[in-house]
């Protein structure tokens, strides 16, 4: 007979603790202004949106419908592979949602904040055209069931038995094109409601404007899927370790290099988070039963 074990969480006063969510905040509004009127490129969005997963939409249920069971992994996925695509026709980004009914994948393709949705004859731009049309690809993708069942696998394995019901987000631009005094087109109202009627069924598009950072999110990592294994490359100042990352440490060993490289955590709390993750992961690969105790560290 398996013996049950208790997985403690740390409640020592004591403790080094996390920065709070509202000092990441104010920490984190300037710098994410800062870095959008610098005109940054592709490259440096992705940069810092892996540093800084909050930002991005779909952590929560606010994007497509249904009860929301937290993040696989608690975390964004970076880049993942989708078997049979190119690398450069992958999500820049994807939450996987997941619910009592189905598993909800928010896959997210970003591109440049100075990139233009319209041409002045209000056509399209070829640059926002090829975004929309790799959406498009990741929908035939997920089309296919022997596609679903693998995705399943690999991204939900706990839970690879439900439907899977996509979600597609698209990044692009900046309000300022859809504003009256600031648009280079004569009639920026209309553009704005021909951009909202181009989304497509399951299809959510944003300028880098609307994006703001969900409290909801302020504990989930950035992590990569390579071939066989998986690596995290980010976590926020408020990850906390805890039975939530029961998931994530099975399957990533070692956290030291993201932990080392995080914003606004003493050294003494980076010590604390590897030695409890040591400890987690023990919890996560341990066969026999456990009953958790519940809360941050």
């Amino acid at each position: 007979m398996d013996l049950i074990s208790e997985a403690v969480t740390d409640e020592n006063p004591d403790r080094p603790q996390a920065p709070t969510w509202e000092e990441y905040q104010s920490w984190l509004q300037p710098k994410w202004k800062s870095l959008l009127e610098s005109d940054p490129n592709e490259r440096q969005m992705q940069s810092f949106l892996e540093s800084h997963p909050c930002l991005l939409p779909g952590a929560t249920d606010s994007i497509g419908q249904g009860g929301h069971h937290s993040a696989s992994f608690s975390a964004v996925i970076r880049q993942p592979p989708l078997e049979g695509l190119g690398p450069k026709r992958v999500p820049d980004f994807m939450w996987v949602r997941r619910d009592t009914a189905a598993i909800r994948p928010i896959c997210i393709e970003i591109e440049s904040p100075g990139k233009t949705w319209f041409n002045k004859d209000r056509t399209p731009t070829a640059e926002l055209t090829q975004a929309i049309d790799q959406i498009t690809d990741w929908k035939v993708w997920f089309d296919s069931p022997e596609n679903r069942l693998i995705f399943g696998r690999r991204y939900a394995p706990n839970n690879s038995y439900r439907p899977i019901v996509p979600q597609f987000v698209l990044i692009f631009g900046r309000n300022s094109e859809f504003t009256v005094g600031r648009s280079k087109h004569v009639d920026p109202g209309y553009l704005r409601l021909k951009r909202d009627h181009m989304q497509r069924r399951d299809e959510h598009f944003f300028t880098y404007d609307q994006l703001k950072a969900e409290r909801e999110a302020e504990i989930y990592a950035t992590i990569t899927h390579r071939v066989y294994e998986w690596s995290i490359d980010h976590i926020p100042p408020t990850f906390c370790t805890g039975a939530h990352i029961t998931e994530l440490s099975e399957v990533v060993s070692d956290p030291t290099e993201a932990i080392a490289k995080a914003d606004l955590i003493s050294e003494q709390r980076k010590a604390y988070l590897e030695e409890r993750w040591k400890y987690w992961r023990s919890v996560a690969l341990d066969p026999n039963p456990h009953v958790y105790t519940l809360g941050r560290e």
